[in-house]
């Protein structure tokens, strides 16, 4: 992750690795037999670490709260990871900003498929709650969900820029606030939405730093 965040993806090579990890080539190519498969392994293991973080900002949220405040909380969730995994948040980056196949082989790309689904699945389920209470009016939960995870991606993206100009790009008020301008698209009450944000605890390394 280290060398990805530093040099990018094309600085990525399995003698660069075995040079950091003291290992020779040909022992890493007993664990990952191409570049390929380690981009793959990396991929996984990323999302997994996305996962986590969702799922544990989700499971803070009191019970009782309406279902958009899991929306709200998941939101968040992605924003801690992007502060407090630069390195694997800057790897998903890079890997779905480059217009390059980077996986073409079936092997490496399909586990990376089911886990972007598994991970999905998070925000799915926190949408398709929020429309069986009725705080959202019906539509295509998986269409839903993909405009929620690409809109925090665009936003959060931006943090480099974002030293520039802080006042403009206020990352943790901008994920917040495009969230909760695709809920009110999506049918839900400009009411219910602010009373479910003002559910969501506030959220800090500290409550979340437990993911590993």
């Amino acid at each position: 992750m280290r060398i990805v965040g530093a040099d990018g993806l094309e600085g990525l090579s399995m003698a660069r690795l075995a040079e950091a990890a003291d290992y020779t080539p040909g022992a890493l190519y007993r664990y990952f037999t191409s570049k390929d498969a380690l981009l793959s392994r990396l991929v996984q293991h990323v999302l997994g670490e996305v996962r986590e973080f969702l799922e544990r900002a989700a499971a803070l949220v009191p019970a009782g709260a309406p279902p958009l405040a899991r929306v709200f909380a998941i939101t968040q969730g992605y924003r801690a990871f992007a502060k407090e995994r630069p390195n694997s948040f800057g790897l998903l980056a890079m890997t779905m900003a480059d217009p390059r196949v980077l996986l073409p082989g079936v092997s490496d790309a399909a586990p990376v498929t089911e886990r972007v689904i598994a991970t999905l699945e998070v925000i799915a389920q926190a949408l398709g709650a929020a429309e069986e209470a009725g705080q959202l009016e019906p539509g295509d939960v998986a269409e839903r969900t993909l405009c929620l995870f690409a809109t925090l991606q665009g936003l959060l993206q931006l943090h480099k820029q974002a030293r520039f100009a802080p006042s403009v790009l206020e990352l943790d008020q901008l994920t917040m606030k495009g969230t909760r301008a695709l809920l009110i698209g999506w049918g839900a009450r400009a009411r219910s939405v602010d009373a479910a944000l003002a559910k969501v605890p506030a959220r800090s390394s500290a409550s979340l730093g437990g993911v590993q």
